[in-house]
């Protein structure tokens, strides 16, 4: 076995010693749950047996199965027929809510937890009738669906949302519910920026509604780390933290992370579990334009490292910070391969005016160029307003892409005297035009579905 193998097996062990216990009883709503169509019913291979010796418990205490029938119809108000079924457990489904009275009866409500450990699967009355797996304790994905959810997911009656500009992100998502909930949920693209993941689950939602504590509805301004995760050991935590910083956490060009949400809550929360496990970052003492932020500074190799483990592997961001610290991989034989592979990592974002793409067209024009040449060149050529010297130095994030990419060689050049003594060296960048030589960032396929547009 190796180290790597080992290390997840002592993860594994540690997460089951500190197990945090779900009671799947609380899934029920005493309101909204109102009719026996529309309880949660859940099933398990050990299940009718062990209710059964329930049952039998109970009328080793003078109650009759008779008396238990007419004490169901009473208090759910439903047929004799309906109360058969249930007490002489003559349904493959059972519902929570009965279970949870039978225990009462028989005074093991305290036990509930270990009684609830028959329970293999879980689904609602009413269509769609999705069979899930049952999740009783904890799980590292459920922390993770939780952070996603908390920072672009939707939640209403019992409709679920998430949408978000990668597609790697959802196709996560997808994986996280699968193992959580052997549940399968439908990607769709709906727009040129956008992906979205929306399905019905009744189950599924209360699972965020009564464990995590999010509501139904509007959350922007008062999501944050739900207590149930605050208080689990921190491998919960950092799981939520990682579900957050995939889908909102920022690693563009300027080899920096960055989380701006509207709730000061939720970004205290992600900040407070990357203090306690030593990641240096930024906080805004104030809000700015209403929403509050953190970053980290320039990331160099090892810092990035660290940053790698909130991120979610195989996403887009995780791959950023991964060609940060091992540079880039992938051989390309044609121009038109190349810059397929810049708009796929490096699409045009809405706050910017240019592309990576871009500068590499013009220093192909150009051949070779320094940095304000490049600048002027581009205002030309794009129409641009001028952004004087700012606006170069930000060039400087897409130039060092391409020089990481060896698209460019960049040497320093003497531009005459200054007034005092010296020379004024200046950095000129050449186009590189070796294709052999050129590196661009892997990812597993070029294809335009995986384009964030």
């Amino acid at each position: 076995m190796n180290s790597h193998e080992n290390n997840q097996k002592i993860c594994s062990k540690e997460l089951v010693e500190n197990a945090v216990r779900l009671d799947l009883f609380r899934l029920h709503d005493e309101i909204k749950d109102d009719l026996p169509e529309k309880w949660l019913v859940v099933k398990g291979v050990n299940l009718q047996r062990r209710l059964r010796e329930l049952i039998n418990e109970i009328k080793l205490q003078g109650i009759s199965t008779s008396e238990l029938v007419k004490y169901f119809m009473k208090k759910y108000r439903i047929s004799i027929t309906t109360a058969e079924r249930l007490v002489y457990l003559k349904k493959d489904w059972i519902p929570l809510i009965f279970i949870k009275e039978l225990l009462i009866i028989a005074g093991k409500e305290c036990p509930k937890l270990e009684f609830q450990e028959e329970i293999d699967f879980i689904k609602a009355s009413q269509p769609p009738l999705k069979v899930l797996k049952a999740p009783k304790q904890l799980t590292l994905e459920l922390c993770k669906i939780a952070g996603a959810h908390a920072a672009d997911g939707t939640i209403h009656e019992n409709f679920f949302c998430i949408t978000d500009h990668y597609r790697s992100n959802l196709v996560a998502f997808q994986k996280w519910v699968k193992e959580a909930f052997d549940l399968d949920v439908r990607l769709d693209k709906i727009s040129e920026n956008e992906w979205r993941i929306r399905f019905h689950n009744k189950v599924f939602t209360r699972y965020l509604t009564k464990f995590f504590g999010f509501p139904s509805g509007c959350k922007q301004y008062t999501v944050k780390e739900p207590e149930i995760v605050k208080n689990a050991p921190l491998e919960f935590r950092k799981a939520f933290a990682l579900g957050a910083l995939t889908f909102e956490g920022g690693v563009g060009i300027k080899h920096q992370i960055e989380f701006c949400v509207a709730s000061k809550g939720f970004r205290d929360s992600i900040s407070q579990i990357l203090e306690v496990c030593k990641i240096q970052h930024n906080c805004m003492k104030e809000p700015s334009n209403n929403y509050w932020r953190f970053w980290s500074n320039c990331l160099d190799k090892e810092n990035a490292i660290k940053w790698l483990e909130f991120f979610e592997p195989k996403t887009e961001k995780w791959h950023k910070l991964n060609d940060s610290i091992n540079g880039f991989s992938r051989k390309v034989h044609t121009f038109e391969e190349a810059q397929a592979a810049l708009d796929l990592v490096y699409s045009k974002q809405s706050s910017s005016k240019i592309t990576v793409k871009d500068v590499l067209l013009a220093l192909k024009e150009l051949k070779q160029a320094y940095r304000y040449e490049i600048v002027n060149y581009l205002i030309n050529k794009k129409n641009l307003d001028s952004y004087g010297g700012k606006w170069a130095h930000s060039l400087k994030h897409y130039l060092d892409i391409l020089r990481k990419a060896n698209m460019i060689l960049v040497k320093r050049m003497k531009f005459g005297k200054k007034k005092s003594f010296g020379s004024i060296v200046r950095e000129v960048y050449c186009f590189n035009d070796n294709i052999s030589d050129w590196r661009l960032p892997e990812r597993d396929g070029y294809s335009v579905d995986d384009l964030p547009a």
